[in-house]
């Protein structure tokens, strides 16, 4: 249950953080890659919550939806905050790094557990 709650509280920073970096710095400035950054981290931001919602209800479909979140966080943190544009910063990109790797962890000793108790 816990690990639901923090995994929706990180995903709705990194929808806040995404919208923020979209609209000041994409649509207010005019600039491409903060406009793209943002949409990219708003989306994977979105499913990171749609993930931690499942792992809350213990919906039978968390652990597919768990990995696909962790995936797209992984991917969208290594290129907005470090290989490719550097729009996040550092304590964002840990916890964008941090984070999917423990929950693909988590999903994985859990789906174990799961099949060694049926």
């Amino acid at each position: 249950m816990i690990v639901g709650v923090l995994t929706l509280f990180i995903g709705a920073l990194n929808v806040a953080a995404g919208i923020q970096e979209l609209v000041v710095q994409g649509i207010g400035k005019n600039q491409v890659i903060p406009l793209t950054g943002g949409t990219l981290g708003a989306v994977a931001g979105a499913v990171l919550v749609a993930a931690g919602v499942a792992l809350i209800r213990e919906s039978p479909r968390a652990a597919a939806l768990t990995n696909v979140a962790a995936i797209s966080m992984l991917a969208v943190a290594l290129l907005v905050g470090m290989l490719g544009w550097g729009l996040a910063g550092w304590p964002m990109t840990l916890l964008g790094l941090a984070w999917p790797v423990f929950l693909l962890f988590h999903v994985r000793g859990g789906r174990r557990l799961a099949q060694t108790t049926s």
